[in-house]
């Protein structure tokens, strides 16, 4: 009967506001809120205050029919957050990475055919195809080759036979290893005369790979102007010439501990990769009987190009202890 008298007298008073809208009461002149804040707390709880909603922008112009839309920065602020909620939206994301995929699948296809064209990628592989016995077996050879008595290079017609598993076969693994280790060392030695600048160990590498080229590129017109066949490669070379790294590296050490000892380090290695080059290649360049390395007939093993072949090797041989002192004089130890 109390609740029923007291609506009755809140009916027949409109200026009186509803205690309690949430039940379903209408507030006369009073718009409906969903924000909480817009209703008193404590005893007066559920009483729509006027006082808490925000004064309209001067951009809100507002038209029948149709929500209040901000004129000005809304719509800036709308497309700042567009990027964000592309990433955080996980459909977006996954697609946005799988194209990303594709497309990087599609660069390296077209990187790898435009360089097949020139080099053979796993032409490349192959020289690169060691493990850790066959550097530790390789690096020994290389100093001490003196005591090696089986130089040939096992053949397989199929493929060629990997370096890990030929131990006379050539590779780059370690002739790149080698030449990183001496710039290395060329500047520690640099820094102990304190004569090292960043200028100066760059020159040191573009000399040091500029005669490295320069002499793969000789020995090359060497083949072509003597008229020699051969199965070595460009790589072949290569990876033969570099070879003389190692020697190197152990003379400019030795100039570290003994000053005194670089030039019979320099003498004995520069022996050592002589006589190392001369022997690997007899059996490319040189064989002893008619046929290749490759079990193939070759007429120009007998007569005249026997002594062009001779000249080669002593000429290839010959130009690695020039090559080592020229490298190293700058870097040993005084």
């Amino acid at each position: 009967m109390r609740k029923a008298r007291r609506t009755a007298e809140m009916q027949q008073d409109p200026g009186n506001p509803m205690p309690y809208p949430q039940f379903g009461y209408p507030q006369p002149n009073v718009p409906a809120h969903s924000d909480p804040s817009m209703y008193m707390a404590g005893p007066q709880a559920g009483i729509y205050n006027p006082a808490a909603q925000a004064p309209l922008s001067p951009n809100y112009y507002p038209q029948q029919g149709t929500p209040f839309m901000p004129v000005g920065g809304g719509n800036e602020q709308n497309n700042f957050s567009m990027p964000t909620q592309f990433l955080q939206n996980p459909v977006m994301a996954n697609m946005a990475m799988q194209y990303g995929h594709s497309l990087m699948g599609q660069g390296k296809e077209v990187l790898d055919r435009e360089l097949n064209k020139y080099v053979s990628t796993s032409r490349i592989k192959y020289y690169f195809a060691v493990d850790t016995a066959y550097v530790a077996k390789k690096l020994a050879l290389l100093v001490f080759p003196f005591t090696h008595r089986d130089w040939s290079v096992k053949y397989n017609p199929d493929e060629p036979v990997q370096p890990r598993y030929e131990l006379n076969a050539p590779d780059l693994y370690i002739p790149a290893m080698a030449f990183v280790t001496y710039l290395l060392i060329g500047g520690v030695s640099l820094g102990i005369q304190e004569r090292f600048s960043p200028e100066g160990l760059g020159i040191q590498a573009s000399t040091a790979l500029i005669w490295a080229l320069l002499e793969v590129f000789v020995i090359w017109v060497t083949l072509y102007l003597m008229n020699i066949q051969t199965k070595l490669t460009s790589f072949d070379i290569l990876a033969f010439c570099s070879y003389k790294y190692v020697g190197m590296i152990v003379a400019v050490v030795v100039s570290f501990i003994m000053p005194s000892a670089y030039h019979l380090a320099l003498m004995y290695v520069s022996a050592a990769t002589m006589f190392f080059l001369i022997r690997s290649l007899k059996i490319q360049v040189l064989p002893e009987s008619s046929r290749d390395a490759y079990g193939e007939n070759n007429a120009s093993f007998s007569g005249e190009g026997s002594k062009r072949r001779n000249y080669l090797l002593v000429f290839m041989g010959g130009l690695q202890p020039l090559m080592m002192w020229w490298l190293t004089r700058q870097l040993a130890r005084p």
